[in-house]
This record gives structure tokens, C-alpha cells and sequence, in this order.
């Protein structure tokens, strides 16, 4: 059986190390072979100490930990970097590459809580404690991993079967049939919780913590935190740049920086950067909704600070930059030379106008600093007369691109800034660059309550798959986050309507239609008549539509998850009343006779009663003395026990009303609450 639970606990261990695939991108071929293999060398370490029990456990358990670190070492290519492994993989971006110091610091934690499952299971007194490894590594590697892709669906199942499996093994003797089948029935109500809530357990509460948050991003970029302040600078031509490339997906607006945090003067980025590999963050799960788009890019002029691509990068040739998981940008390290050129591969959130119409805006986390009357004024008045959410940014949307008379200022002397005093400005002079159109309508749709953001990138120009992109190019929008959608494009600046030129000025021909902007085909319809009514309906159709969205699923979970608990609830009674059956029913009346005494036993044990196996009858009698009947049982248990004659089948029927008495002798002394819990308790379906 020793040996029996040493394999159990070595599966456990490796079942619990493979939890580290998602903070590598999944359960990749190369993960899994270093898995694997530092997995099987502390097995064969467990395996040993099982079959040699002779051996010197101190001397087994640092054979085993050596061999575990050698192997990560010769199958990962790394020597003393396997030191570094820890704080790469805590201050790097996921999923990790599954390569290097990182991977084989996460096989050798693997490797140890296998090793050390093992041999608690060869050499602990409790054997059940060979599970306590596994299970935390299982909570580091779900932490760890805890941004990256999830579990397989199928993974409770076995972890379920296992952590039975070994319940079943640690026991010195065979269980009894009635322990079985209470075992089984909690273990069939187990793995079917587990395989019906275990896929969906992620999304139900909030995110797990990630042990990686508490420590900073150790990346810094080249530039500042403001890319957007080298907006004039680059339009300008003071900064030289010039990108040629292809890509999948002609039209795409190429984005740079992503600007989240807003002062009152400055859009700034406010990012984590952590050193990335080749496989980037996808934030978020995957949709009909987003499409894959393939870009490669050239420097020919200038230097890239900050990675251009058409989407947000989920894949990248060049390895060793930082990149931001909240947002997707990939910055330069102030330590590392900008690439001359890249292939990327980003997804795109495509949505029609219809959809975002439908859709609810998702609410601005934190506050925006205090706006200037002139601009509170604006927003109420192109708001006003429409519902509450995707229907307030269509109408500022309209208002500054088409309504409210704006001009798109292409001239050379336009002005820079983005803070408040020059959203001012905009809003009297009504003509502005691209710069403070996306500052201005960000700004007015957080004001809404709304969680809004500013994009700095390039509109490229492309000639077909081709495309040419210079500073002269540079371009600002917004992205608007919405329920169901994710961050949708938007761009408020009034282009249809340009003043003023400047010779290097592209020409508007050769300035492709992005094809990133929904609201671009919304329909001119009319604002609703009346304001308070508007407002009432679009509180109702919010509120409806929070019920739609909340409605089939979550009764569905709260109903599975009740079931389920009265399923759990319900599996010792079960058991306990099968097991009281089949003593009292016993082929013999001597075992009829002790059955009785084992269930009074177990009575006596949900009474808190130390009932130890070394203890007699007598010593029994002695401790459960308010229970008045058990002296009589335990002279009926001694005489069925030990005289050599079958005993009387009186004797039986005597046995199980004193056990009766007992029982409700027991009961009756008990609180309700111990009442009740002993009903519940499954300790004696261990013994």
C-alpha cells in the first residue's frame, strides 16, 4: 500500500506542476517535456525511498532535490541561470517564453512539490499530508498564471480522482463497503462539481491574485511617459520617421502608445512594462469579434521608441522588449536598441454600428480632475435630449464631427497641448488637430462616466497590402470600452472638414478610410424630442439589459451550485444510514452484535468523545458515562466478542436497542448546533 500511495502522490505532484502551462502560454510541447522530465526524476527518487525504506530519508530527499535541479539544467540549456528563473518569471510579462532560466525555475519548483509529495507519502505517519505539496504549488502556478490562459476544462476531473485516489490509499486497512460507498457517492458528487463548475470557477468571483503585482515592472522605456507631447514634433517633421511594411488587413489605423491617465494637462501613459518574449498577452478571450491581422514593419528614417502594429500585439520576431498587459504596448527598453524592422501579430476588435448603439459603455475606473465651466457647459448641451450611454457618445461624436460646425486644422501653425486650456481653445476657436479632438472627446466621455482612453499612432497609406507611414502621418483617436465588445475605436476629429494646408502635408486621397471607427456609419438621425423622457427610457433599457446579460446564467450557476451543496450535504447522512443498515443486518449475530457497538462508536465520536482503537469497552463505558445504556451494551459487545459460542439471537436485538438508547441519550446532551453538525460529520466514515 506504501508504495501504491508514493505513485498516487508522484501523479498529484505532476498533475499540480502542469499548472505552471498557462504562465507559458499553455501546455506547449517544450513545457511539457522539461516537465516531464524533472516530474519523472523526482518519482524515481519516491519510488526508491518506497522500496528501500532503509534508506536515509535526509540523504533520499537530497538526492532527490539535486537530481531535479540537474535535469531542469540539461533539458532547459541553462546552468547557474536557473537562479534567475524566480524574479524573471515575477517580473516578466505572460505567458512567459518556455525557454530558459524561467522555465526551468517553474520545473524545478514542479519537480520538489513532487518529490516532496512522494516522500511524505512514503515516510509521514499521515500519509494524507503527501497532499498539502501539490495543492500549493497548485495555488502558486494558478496565481502565476492568473493573466494568462486558463486550465483545461478537463483539469478538475483528474485532480478530483486523485486527491479520492489518495484518500482511499493512506488507509492502513481496506475500507469497509459502507465507507466506499459513502467515498464514492462524495466522490461522484465532487467530480461532477467539479466538472460542471470547474471550467466556469474563474469568471465567477474576481480575478485571482497575482503574485507578480507586487513587484514593479522593471522595464523603463526610452521615451517619457507622454509620447504624445512629440505629436507636433513628428507632424512637423523636427522628428523624423519613416515605416514601409505590408499587412493583412489594408486600412488599419497603426497604433503606437496608449494613453490612459489624464492630469488635467497631460494624456500620460500610465503602464506596467515587464520583459517580454515572443508571445504576448492576448487580454482577453477570444471572440468572433476579433480578427487576427499580420504586419511587417521596416524602419527606414528615425527611430522607433514604441512598437507600431495594427492591433493589439499578440505575437512578436523581436524578443527582450516590454510590454504593458493591460494595454498591449510594446515599448523600447531604455537598455535596449530599437529594431530596424519586426513582424507582428495583433487581433482587432471589429464591430458594427448597430452593436455599439446596442451596446452598454463600460464605467471609467477612479475620477478625471475637476473640468472647466466652459467645457462642462459644452457637454451638457451636445448630450442633452439623449439616453444615458452609447447613445451620449454618438451625439458628442456628431457634435464634433459633423454638427457643431469644428474644423480639422492641417495648417503648419497648428497649435500643440492637449490639457484643459487647450480643449478650451478648441471648443472657441472650433479648429484643432487630431490631438485635441481625442483629448477633448475622451476627456468628455470619461466626464460621462464612461472608461475612455487616447491613442497615439500613424494613419498609414497604403497601396493595397503596402503601406507607408511617416512622421507627417501621426494621428490621435479614442477607444471607448464597452460591455460584451472590449475597447472600440473612435475618431472625433472633423477630417471631412479641413482648414488650412502646410506643403508636406499628405494628400487626403492617399489617406485610406480606417476601417477602425463603427460610428463613421452612423445614420443622421434626429435627437428624441424631450430630454427627461429620453433619460427615463435609457435607464430602463440599461437596467434591461444588465438583467439580459446577468439573466440565463447566473440563476443557472446559483440553482447548480444549490444542488450541488445539498448533494454534498446529503452524502454522509446517505452513507451513514447505509452503513447502520447493513450492521444491523449482519449474516452473524455476532457481528450483528459488535456492529451495534461500532455504530455507538461513531455516535460517541460526533459527541466529541475520544473513542481511539487502543481503548476497551470498559475504558468506552467509562468516558461516555452519560449515556446510562452504554455499560450494558459493552458487557453484550465482550460476551459476543470473546465466548466461544455463537451468541443468543436475543443478544442481538438487546445490542441495538441499548445502542438506540445510546444514540438518543448522546443526542439529547448535545446543543442543536453539534446536533446537527454530527448528522453532517463524515469522521466516522474514516474509521
Amino acid at each position: 500500500m506504501s508504495f501504491l500511495r508514493v505513485a498516487v502522490a508522484v501523479a498529484l505532484g505532476v498533475l499540480a506542476g502542469s499548472a505552471f502551462g498557462p504562465a507559458f502560454g499553455g501546455m506547449t510541447g517544450d513545457f511539457l517535456l522539461v516537465l516531464g522530465g524533472t516530474c519523472a526524476a523526482a518519482g524515481f527518487v519516491a519510488l526508491a525511498a518506497a522500496a528501500f525504506p532503509r534508506l536515509p530519508s535526509a540523504l533520499v530527499a537530497v538526492a532527490g532535490a539535486v537530481a531535479v535541479v540537474l535535469t531542469a539544467m540539461i533539458l532547459t540549456g541553462t546552468r547557474a541561470g536557473v537562479l534567475d528563473g524566480p524574479w524573471q518569471l515575477l517580473t516578466g510579462a505572460v505567458p512567459a517564453e518556455p525557454a530558459g532560466p524561467p522555465l526551468a525555475a517553474a520545473a524545478v519548483v514542479a519537480g520538489w512539490l513532487t518529490l516532496a509529495a512522494g516522500l511524505l507519502a512514503a515516510y509521514a505517519t499521515r500519509p494524507l499530508t503527501a497532499a498539502a505539496p501539490p495543492l500549493a504549488g497548485l495555488l502558486l502556478a494558478l496565481a502565476l498564471g492568473a493573466s494568462g490562459p486558463p486550465l483545461p476544462g478537463w483539469y478538475p476531473l483528474p485532480l478530483v480522482a486523485l486527491l479520492v485516489a489518495l484518500l482511499i490509499a493512506a488507509r492502513p486497512a481496506p475500507p469497509p463497503l459502507a465507507a466506499l460507498a459513502g467515498g464514492a457517492l462524495t466522490a461522484a458528487v465532487a467530480v461532477v462539481a467539479a466538472a460542471l463548475i470547474g471550467p466556469a470557477a474563474p469568471s465567477l468571483g474576481r480575478p485571482p491574485a497575482d503574485p507578480r503585482d507586487l513587484i514593479a515592472g522593471p522595464i523603463q522605456p526610452r521615451t517619457g511617459v507622454s509620447p504624445l507631447q512629440q505629436y507636433l514634433a513628428l507632424r512637423n517633421g523636427t522628428q523624423a520617421l519613416r515605416l514601409t511594411g505590408t499587412t493583412s488587413r489594408p486600412g488599419s489605423l497603426l497604433r503606437m502608445a496608449t494613453l490612459t491617465r489624464f492630469d488635467g494637462v497631460y494624456w500620460t501613459v500610465d503602464g506596467d512594462f515587464r520583459r517580454a518574449g515572443t508571445t504576448l498577452p492576448a487580454g482577453g478571450p477570444a471572440s468572433e469579434r476579433r480578427l487576427t491581422v499580420t504586419q511587417r514593419v521596416r524602419v527606414e528614417a528615425g527611430e522607433l521608441d514604441w512598437l507600431v502594429t495594427a492591433g493589439r500585439p499578440t505575437g512578436l520576431s523581436v524578443p527582450g522588449l516590454g510590454v504593458d498587459e493591460a494595454t498591449g504596448d510594446v515599448a523600447v527598453p531604455a537598455d535596449t536598441a530599437p529594431p530596424d524592422g519586426y513582424t507582428a501579430t495583433s487581433v482587432v476588435t471589429e464591430a458594427s454600428f448597430d452593436e455599439v448603439l446596442a451596446a452598454d459603455p463600460a464605467a471609467a475606473p477612479g475620477t478625471m480632475p475637476a473640468p472647466p465651466a466652459q467645457l462642462r457647459s459644452f457637454l451638457d448641451t451636445a448630450v442633452a435630449g439623449w439616453p444615458a450611454g452609447s447613445d451620449q457618445l454618438l451625439a458628442l461624436y456628431r457634435h464634433f464631427r459633423t454638427e457643431g460646425g469644428f474644423r480639422y486644422d492641417q495648417s503648419a501653425e497648428a497649435a500643440g497641448g492637449h490639457g484643459y486650456f487647450r480643449i478650451q481653445r478648441l471648443l472657441t476657436d472650433k479648429r484643432g488637430t487630431s490631438e485635441q479632438y481625442a483629448s477633448a472627446y475622451a476627456t468628455m466621455a470619461r466626464q460621462l462616466g464612461f472608461d475612455a482612453r487616447v491613442v497615439m499612432g500613424l494613419r498609414a497609406r497604403y497601396d493595397g497590402e503596402a503601406f507607408v507611414a511617416e512622421g507627417k502621418d501621426v494621428d490621435a483617436w479614442v477607444e471607448v470600452r464597452f460591455n460584451g465588445l472590449g475597447w472600440i475605436s473612435i475618431d472625433p476629429s472633423p477630417r471631412e472638414n479641413p482648414i488650412g494646408t502646410r506643403p508636406d502635408a499628405p494628400p487626403a486621397a492617399s489617406r485610406s478610410t480606417p476601417l477602425d471607427d463603427p460610428l463613421r456609419d452612423a445614420d443622421q438621425t434626429p435627437p428624441p424630442a424631450a430630454a427627461e423622457p429620453a433619460v427615463e427610457d435609457g435607464e430602463e433599457a440599461a437596467a434591461g439589459a444588465d438583467q439580459t446579460a446577468a439573466g440565463p446564467a447566473t440563476p443557472l450557476v446559483v440553482a447548480l451550485g444549490a444542488g450541488i451543496l445539498v448533494l454534498l450535504l446529503a452524502a454522509p447522512p446517505a452513507a451513514k444510514a447505509i452503513r447502520r443498515v447493513r450492521r444491523r443486518r449482519a449474516r452473524s449475530d455476532r457481528q450483528a452484535v459488535l456492529g451495534a457497538w461500532r455504530e455507538t462508536l461513531d455516535r460517541l465520536q460526533e459527541a466529541g468523545v475520544h473513542v481511539g482503537p487502543a481503548r476497551t469497552t470498559g475504558e468506552v463505558a467509562l468516558a461516555g458515562g452519560a449515556a446510562g445504556a452504554l455499560p450494558a451494551l459493552a458487557a453484550a459487545v465482550d460476551r459476543a466478542a470473546y465466548a466461544p459460542e455463537e451468541p443468543d439471537p436475543g443478544l442481538r436485538d438487546q445490542a441495538w436497542v441499548a445502542a438506540a438508547h445510546v444514540r438518543a441519550q448522546v443526542r439529547a446532551g448535545m446543543p442543536w448546533l453539534r446536533r446537527l453538525w454530527a448528522v453532517l460529520d463524515p469522521r466516522p466514515l474514516l474509521r
